[in-house]
């Protein structure tokens, strides 16, 4: 059914209504298991959404935002309003472990019954921020990126959990952070290739060295490898600051994409990763743009795949 925003949206768990006002869970299917799940039509990896949540219970309910869900899995994220015995939750839904709490604030007792609070979150490669009322209150970083672009709402307890005025503002490309030493020939590889490539597959490509502001640029680095939706790293120099970062990435289980000139030796660590060779040369350009784009779409593709059509 649709909503005054003109929304379709599906009931996967738990009793909703979806009148013209806003979406309301009415209670659980199963009073053993009082959980509900509404996924919406839209889909959202890098931006906004923002609902006005009202429980009517907050010491038994809880109202969220939901993002990431993966069709195939059940998983996904969430970031709002009680469960845990707090005010402001953001958490996981991982399938066969149930629900793991990411982070959280305030005691359940500081929300009210029955009042509405203005919930937004804010989520760019695999940075979540919460705020309630216009208070910023959590800024985290997700253990692993979002696995599908589907959103909805989350419930649980017997209700009712009205959300209203529920809104989705995207922000900006999806992000490749390139990981690179700051020398020629790599300079003209990524000016050349890289960044023609991305931004020819709707990704904002940048390096650290994109970034002009004071501060530390270690900073800079691990905000871009964490806001980032897929690392694009050239790892022929045995550079010590290319493979902390690249490192950083795989811990972080963050898409990466390897690149480097044919014939090298990559070290045992790497070897067992995909890596795109190529030649320094101009018949090797037209090579590892292919390469690159068929990659960048895998990776793209496997997170749109994962989320309703």
């Amino acid at each position: 059914m649709s909503n005054g925003n003109r929304l379709t949206w599906a009931a996967i768990s738990g009793t909703w209504s979806f009148p013209e006002s806003g979406v309301e869970y009415t209670g659980p299917e199963d009073a053993s298991q009082p959980v509900g799940v509404a996924l919406s039509s839209r889909r959202l990896r890098n931006g906004r959404m923002s609902a006005s949540i009202r429980l009517r219970n907050p010491a038994e309910d809880a109202g969220r935002l939901l993002l990431g869900y993966n069709t195939v899995t059940g998983g996904y994220y969430s970031a709002g309003l009680g469960g845990y015995g707090r005010a402001y939750v953001i958490d996981e839904h991982v399938p066969g472990r149930r629900w793991q709490a990411i982070a959280h604030e305030g005691h359940v007792s500081q929300l009210g019954g029955s009042t509405a609070y203005d919930v937004q979150v804010e989520i760019g490669g695999q940075r979540l921020r919460l705020g309630v009322d216009g208070i910023d209150l959590l800024d985290r970083h997700l253990p692993h990126p979002l696995e599908g672009y589907q959103a909805g709402l989350f419930a649980w307890g017997a209700g009712p959990v009205t959300f209203e005025n529920v809104i989705w503002s995207a922000v900006g490309r999806p992000r490749a952070f390139v990981v690179m030493e700051f020398t020629e020939p790599f300079d003209s590889l990524y000016a050349e290739v890289i960044r023609p490539v991305c931004e020819d597959l709707e990704l904002e490509p940048y390096r650290a060295d994109d970034v002009f502001r004071p501060g530390l640029i270690l900073q800079d680095i691990i905000s871009g490898l964490v806001e980032s939706d897929v690392i694009i790293a050239e790892i022929t120099p045995a550079n010590a600051n290319v493979f902390y970062e690249l490192g950083y990435a795989h811990a972080r289980n963050t898409p990466t994409v390897l690149l480097a000139r044919r014939n090298g030796t990559l070290p045992f660590d790497i070897s067992g990763h995909r890596v795109i060779f190529y030649d320094d040369s101009i018949r090797g350009k037209p090579e590892v743009e292919t390469a690159l784009k068929r990659h960048l779409r895998s990776i793209l593709r496997e997170h749109q795949d994962t989320s309703i059509a």
